[in-house]
């Protein structure tokens, strides 16, 4: 939206107030999905309607019970926070183990994404002077936030507020609503900050992903929540979201599960391959999933959890070497005739060297070799085979992806996979795609 604009007085604007609730029932069906229970939305607060004011806001807000926030932005993205908590004036940190954000669209593409609190002593910040705010605030932002709106205090706080991380920080005191003069629309700049991290999950993508960069919105809400059905999130899931299945399941049981092992158990590489095992590269962004599906690969031939190659959620990637897994079938008592090889997550900082890409595809590097991202290997490094034979090549590549990233990937991690794809067309490997939805799995665990 056009920046050339000029701020009217509230009173003028009372006639652009969106009056309709902007919650769709859709949002209401995830968000309810989210919170575990099936619930009922109310609205206590819409900035079009009541003003962008703090005191506004904590006067019909506070004391409300759990309440969930959303912004609409400029570009048609909607995100926002969820609170188990009744918000305050007290200028204390708000303790909530439930509380979360989220994304629900992204440039008018619904993109839901939920953002669990990692430390609950800090889910949300109750001061008079701020908007709804998640995460701790520093001193440093409150004094801003209780002075007067002069143009040096403005510098000064922004300064501020773009060096100390917050997760969001909506708006601080009062803002005006802006006329945008080419389309004659209103909207509000908010002088607060989203960079979710510091208190909750942190998104695998960067926060352009999220609210496209700016604080600009046309609108912000604030529903009170209120559980009407206590019901387990698969059957939430299946009642509001799904209608009907994407596709149709086998079915599951002993004797399904006995001939897929069966069959992955007699896999053996063709005989003019000559080698005795197949290397299977799994490739793909953090946090996708990758040491998670060898384990449970391992866990299913061992016949009881398996947790050898470490996973989770982290900013970085957890994998940080080259590790080639066996698989022994328990069973037979012997091992599978191929390896898992995990690596290293691509991601927009500290990602793979392309060069290691390449060393790594034509089996210059052996099993523990640990990635450097500010140098490639070279044949001083430890591990580094001089001359690879045939068996230590990589011969089958897995693309393992987070479904419900796949569209707002970072660009720098999609610059990466397209990279290792080229490399692997030009070498003619063969690949595959494993998609995995993490935050329908994780829901469900």
């Amino acid at each position: 939206m056009a920046r050339a604009a000029f701020e009217d007085s509230w009173e003028d604007n009372k006639s652009f107030s969106r009056p309709t609730e902007l919650l769709t029932a859709d949002d209401r069906a995830q968000l309810s999905l989210w919170i575990g229970q099936k619930c009922h939305f109310e609205l206590l607060y819409k900035i079009s309607r009541d003003s962008c004011c703090s005191k506004k806001f904590h006067q019909l807000c506070d004391r409300k019970g759990p309440t969930v926030t959303i912004l609409y932005n400029t570009d048609n993205s909607s995100y926002g926070g969820f609170l188990s908590q009744s918000w305050e004036s007290s200028g204390c940190c708000i303790k909530d183990q439930h509380a979360f954000l989220f994304t629900l669209s992204y440039n008018g593409v619904r993109k839901p994404r939920k953002f669990p609190v990692t430390k609950p002593n800090q889910a949300a910040y109750a001061h008079n002077n701020l908007g709804p705010t998640f995460g701790e605030v520093e001193s440093e932002l409150l004094r801003g936030a209780g002075q007067q709106q002069n143009n040096a205090v403005s510098f000064l706080f922004k300064k501020t507020l773009m060096r100390i991380p917050i997760d969001l920080m909506t708006f601080k005191s009062k803002i005006s609503p802006t006329r945008d003069t080419a389309s004659g629309t209103h909207f509000f700049a908010l002088n607060g900050r989203a960079d979710f991290g510091s208190a909750y999950q942190r998104p695998t993508v960067n926060m352009n992903d999220i609210n496209n960069g700016h604080m600009c919105i046309f609108d912000l809400e604030v529903y009170s929540v209120k559980a009407t059905q206590q019901v387990s999130s698969s059957t939430l899931y299946d009642a509001t979201i799904i209608s009907k299945p994407w596709r149709q399941p086998p079915l599951w049981h002993e004797q399904n599960l006995q001939t897929l092992k069966d069959f992955v158990s007699n896999y053996k590489p063709l005989p003019d391959m000559e080698i005795s095992e197949v290397n299977i590269l799994l490739v793909g962004q953090i946090n996708a999933g990758k040491s998670s599906f060898f384990n449970t690969l391992n866990s299913i031939f061992r016949g009881e959890i398996s947790s050898r190659a470490c996973a989770g959620t982290s900013t970085h990637s957890l994998t940080t070497a080259l590790r080639k897994y066996k698989i022994r079938n328990r069973e037979f008592g012997s091992y599978l005739n191929f390896r898992l090889c995990d690596t290293r997550g691509l991601e927009g900082e500290n990602s793979m060297h392309y060069h290691d890409m390449q060393l790594l595809l034509d089996g210059y590097l052996t099993d523990q070799y640990k990635f450097n991202p500010m140098a490639h290997a070279s044949q001083r490094d430890p591990g580094f085979v001089s001359h690879p034979s045939f068996q230590d090549k990589i011969h089958c590549v897995a693309f393992v992806v987070d479904a419900s990233a796949i569209d707002v990937l970072h660009a720098d991690v999609s610059k990466n996979l397209l990279y290792f794809r080229s490399l692997i067309v030009e070498r003619g490997k063969k690949q595959c795609v494993k998609s995995s939805l993490i935050y329908l799995s994780r829901n469900k665990v």
